[in-house]
């Protein structure tokens, strides 16, 4: 009996998840001492063992680290693909990059090719259509490092990497109150993503801090550079049009553009623009646009270097996980 006393069976006896089993068999100092109690005593009594040939299997070595991005073609994840592939060369390992596009069930299955492939850690930026994270529960249960970055999971509890939304987006927003902006627009992705959640956060403080209302009117949003492109032509036809907006990515941008050329407006006399962009996106433009630079190459560096750390640290898994905030910077140019 005691070799078919599993983890799972613990966890279903005590009503906890696998993962909570897992750590408190490790006395991690995320579990309490009473869950550790019970569980302890329980796997004591049904005299659980550890099973050492799928440990040993899990734990050998591939030397390869898994990459999961939305869409590889957007302008941020290049730039972020060579930042971490700058720290896997250094540690003698290769990447294996799957992109989910935008997609739940290819997400789910991507992550299942990583572990079928034996990753020795995975970094993973989320589908924006992502709302169940069982499989990267999955992969936390399984002892296998994550670091997730850009789009995170409000719900996990696992290391992340992000740039500061909050303070990137106020700086673009107060620069646009500084020109003389007032009816200041924004444009933000999926409104259920983290992302977009903190950059619209950091658009109302701007306009809080100066006493100016947040009408609804000017907060659009869209998931394709075709919706964006519609809502964008919405906004600059209704009555009081804003003569600012920002665009909180690559993809929100190029639709803020196609609406701004369609409608014949001058950049930056009739409006100013700016927003999060990489740089040879910003600059494909006449005027060049004026960017807070997503950061993306110090993104992908920073989120490698704390998956190397844990995944090299003895007792990895005893660390608790960290959210590491990377400042951004603004570029001044032509469009504001």
């Amino acid at each position: 009996m005691s070799q078919s006393i599993t983890i799972k069976d613990i966890a279903k006896l005590l009503g906890l998840s696998k993962s909570t089993v897992s750590r408190a068999l490790k006395d991690h100092p995320d579990i309490s001492p009473e869950t550790k109690r019970a569980v302890k005593e329980i796997a004591e009594k049904l005299h659980y063992k550890p099973n050492h040939v799928a440990i040993s299997l899990r734990h050998r070595k591939s030397r390869m680290i898994g990459l999961l991005v939305p869409n590889i073609s957007y302008f941020f994840f290049p730039s972020v693909i060579e930042g971490i592939e700058e720290i896997v060369h250094e540690h003698g390992y290769q990447l294996m990059i799957l992109q989910s596009n935008e997609s739940y069930e290819r997400e789910v299955n991507s992550i299942d090719t990583m572990l079928a492939n034996n990753v020795e850690g995975i970094l993973a930026s989320v589908s924006r259509k992502t709302e169940d994270f069982s499989h990267f529960k999955n992969v936390i249960d399984r002892d296998i490092p994550i670091v997730f970055f850009d789009r995170v999971p409000e719900e996990i509890k696992a290391d992340m990497v992000l740039v500061d939304d909050i303070r990137g987006t106020y700086d673009g927003v107060k620069h646009l109150l500084d020109t003389g902006r007032k009816q200041i627009a924004i444009c933000i992705g999926h409104p259920n993503l983290l992302i977009s959640k903190n950059r619209l956060k950091g658009y109302k403080m701007a306009l809080n801090e100066v006493g100016l209302e947040v009408e609804e009117k000017y907060i659009i949003s869209g998931q394709s550079i075709d919706d964006v492109e519609r809502a964008t032509h919405q906004l600059l036809n209704q009555e009081n049009p804003p003569d600012g907006i920002f665009a909180i990515s690559d993809l929100t941008m190029t639709g803020i553009m196609r609406a701004i050329y369609a409608n014949r407006l001058r950049i930056p006399e009739d409006i100013a623009v700016i927003g999060f962009c990489e740089e040879p996106f910003s600059t494909m433009y006449n005027p060049p646009l004026s960017t807070i630079q997503p950061m993306g190459f110090e993104i992908g560096k920073m989120a490698t270097e704390v998956l190397f750390t844990r995944i090299q640290a003895e007792h990895g898994f005893m660390m608790t996980p960290e959210i590491h905030n990377i400042t951004s910077k603004m570029v001044i140019r032509g469009s504001t």
